[in-house]
């Protein structure tokens, strides 16, 4: 089954933030291949693409009732929600993911996801400034956990890379030899934040050198050409994607 998980939000709004920092907690555990994180940031007309073909899409996004207590968890029926946009709303940069929810109805057909869950966590705090409110923080650490245990499957744990100061990704030993015992190069796709590192089975098909570089079996290709600029070096995430035979890392 294909999972798309979504988390929207602004993180410079304080609470409106929880959305984001959840797709973060979520990604730090490691996910299998078949579950997708999105930062639906403020805006939903991306969302519409990611939803095609999934079987099940979760929302999760703060809100502001008025009634319940900060940190409650509301789980709303995806109809309840989706909303088309009003002509003033009509532009791609007013489209909210309650819009594109009713949109993707509309465009997807059969394409459209069978099981749409919708979580909203009550916010206390949506001034201009970073950080979540302690009961806020703490429902976003229930609600990963939750997300965890009934719609993910947790084979397929992420793992650390490093990046280092030279532009190289380094690979560690038993990583490289699972993966990439019998690849001396390998081809680079940046997307997005994140590279995807496919294993060649031959040097005739080009791509870049995976070197050897210590006694360990650590291996490492010169990537920093791929980089996006003032990226931060150091430890990143990452997770093998069985599906695309790739070794997927976050640049986060």
């Amino acid at each position: 089954m294909k999972k798309v998980i979504v988390g929207c939000g602004n993180p410079v709004r304080s609470d409106d933030g929880a959305g984001p920092r959840l797709i973060r907690l979520l990604w730090e555990r490691g996910l299998p291949p078949n579950v997708k994180l999105v930062d639906g940031g403020t805006s939903g007309i991306d969302v519409i693409y990611h939803m095609q073909g999934a079987d099940l899409v979760v929302f999760v996004d703060a809100c502001y009732t008025g009634e319940g207590e900060p940190g409650t968890i509301y789980e709303v029926p995806a109809h309840e929600v989706e909303e088309l946009p009003s002509r003033e709303e009509a532009n791609l940069h007013s489209i909210k993911w309650f819009h594109a929810i009713a949109l993707a109805k509309f465009l997807l057909k059969e394409g459209y996801p069978e099981n749409i869950k919708v979580f909203l966590i009550e916010g206390r705090n949506f001034s201009v400034g970073e950080g979540l409110s302690p009961e806020v923080e703490e429902a976003v650490n229930y609600l990963a956990d939750r997300i965890m245990e009934e719609y993910v499957n947790e084979q397929g744990m992420a793992f650390e890379v490093e990046l280092t100061d030279e532009g190289y990704l380094k690979i560690p030993a038993q990583i490289a030899q699972d993966k990439f015992s019998s690849s001396m190069s390998v081809l680079v796709l940046p997307r997005g934040m994140e590279l995807h590192v496919v294993p060649l089975p031959n040097d005739r098909q080009g791509g870049l050198i995976l070197k050897r570089i210590n006694s360990r079996g650590d291996r490492a290709v010169l990537v920093w050409e791929l980089l996006p600029p003032g990226l931060k070096t150091g430890k990143k995430k990452a997770v093998w994607n069985e599906e695309e035979k790739a070794l997927v890392v976050s640049l986060i």
